[in-house]
């Protein structure tokens, strides 16, 4: 199979992180060559589900966190090119799914996010991925304003590669496709575990800000925030 879609949740939470995983590992059953991940009109996705962590009574977040540090692994290191297509918000663990894809389309209304120090947490789990697109510099001043980034600033950063309006995002998507396709299988997979592995070990990374985050998000303080803020979502 040429391309196949990947539907990606606005909010990060068992249910939703277990579609994605099989939702990647169909698509590689398939021999699929590109992945295109797609959120909704408004929103690419805007990581953690704040009411799954309001209800999650025993503090227990480890083997989500595994899981979908493991879909993210594989963005970064299968046989597939991945095509995300960034239209409106993408921010918190959203990010760590942009910043995995070998491509990257955003719609020129989007914005990019790393809000986690407003809350009290970091990036931890996804930090592998944002070292993919970022540099340190950049991710240090994306959690330390917490704000929403234009396409511009992705641009410059490296976050995206192609910036269009919305009438564009197919054709976008058909010249990045086009440009790749000539390229075989194999070494696109040897490429990507490679880079995988240069410099720092991502594997231990991934480990140790999983570890840090699952101990933040049980601190009684941030706990209360975090819960308050769900709260205050649904009304």
């Amino acid at each position: 199979m040429l391309h196949k879609e990947i539907n990606i949740p606005p909010f990060l939470n068992p249910e939703s992180i277990r579609d994605l995983s099989n939702q990647l590992s169909e698509a590689e059953k398939d021999g699929t060559r590109f992945l295109i991940l797609k959120g909704s009109e408004t929103i690419f996705c805007n990581g953690l589900d704040l009411k799954w962590v309001a209800a999650n009574a025993n503090g227990d977040y480890m083997k989500e966190m595994q899981e979908y540090g493991e879909f993210l692994k594989k963005l970064q290191t299968g046989s597939f090119i991945s095509i995300a297509v960034v239209k409106g918000a993408a921010s918190g663990g959203g990010m760590g799914i942009v910043c995995a894809c070998d491509h990257v389309i955003a719609d020129e209304a989007s914005t990019f996010a790393l809000p986690e120090g407003l809350l009290g947490l970091i990036p931890g789990m996804i930090m592998p991925a944002l070292l993919n697109r970022l540099s340190p510099q950049h991710i240090k001043k994306m959690v330390l304003t917490g704000k929403n980034y234009s396409t511009q600033n992705a641009l410059q950063w490296g976050i995206a590669d192609d910036v269009v309006t919305t009438s564009e995002l197919e054709n976008a998507i058909q010249a990045a496709i086009n440009s790749m396709k000539s390229c075989k299988k194999d070494p696109v997979g040897d490429l990507k575990q490679l880079l995988y592995k240069a410099n720092v070990n991502k594997d231990e990374l991934a480990q140790l800000g999983m570890n840090i985050l699952a101990a933040k998000l049980n601190e009684p303080e941030i706990s209360e925030r975090l819960i308050n803020l769900a709260e205050f979502m649904e009304d």
